[in-house]
């Protein structure tokens, strides 16, 4: 039976513990990873599921949730009325560096984007609320965690989109999450 990796695994694993030889991906990718991108991908390997995706049931305030909101203030507060939210987040499930690459290839510029252009974000999961999935992204240009509601609309002009800072590091990002039910 494979394990699958629990979130809590995640927060405490410290970053660095699966080797990555970051500096070939990112002479093959073409561009610098940012640290908490590496910290992020670096604590354990997913399940041999399709993406190596941890997922649960979550406690979800909105309020702790969002750090800073960037476009429309309070949206999730305002559009939320639920206590807890189902959590998805996909991991590295090998650390070849040819699958790394392609991975994030995908995760930068894959199928999520529906061909628009979000800058250097890379999809990392999402949340499902009452009101529908809200996606998760990390800015490599910035080091921080984002979210982004494509549903409300604009999903091709990301500033647009009502969304946030989750968190300013890795760490901060990942406390964000308290497990109550693995799915």
């Amino acid at each position: 039976m494979t394990r699958i990796p629990k979130i809590k695994q995640l927060q405490t694993t410290a970053a660095g513990t699966i080797t990555i030889n970051w500096d070939l991906v990112e002479q093959i990718i073409g561009f610098q990873l940012h640290d908490n991108l590496k910290n992020f991908y670096s604590r354990i390997l997913g399940s041999k599921n399709k993406y190596g995706t941890i997922s649960g049931q979550i406690k979800f305030n909105p309020v702790g949730f969002v750090k800073r909101y960037v476009n429309r203030e309070d949206w999730l507060v305002n559009a939320n009325n639920t206590s807890y939210a189902e959590l998805s987040l996909d991991l590295l499930t090998e650390t070849d560096v040819a699958y790394v690459v392609d991975y994030l290839q995908e995760a930068f510029k894959g199928a999520w984007t529906g061909g628009n252009d979000f800058g250097n974000r890379a999809y990392i999961g999402d949340i499902l609320i009452n009101m529908g999935q809200i996606t998760l992204v990390f800015n490599n240009d910035t080091g921080k965690f984002e979210w982004v509601d494509f549903g409300y609309g604009y999903f091709e002009v990301y500033e647009e989109n009502p969304y946030g800072i989750v968190a300013d590091h890795t760490q901060e990002f990942l406390d964000k999450f308290m497990l109550v039910k693995k799915c």
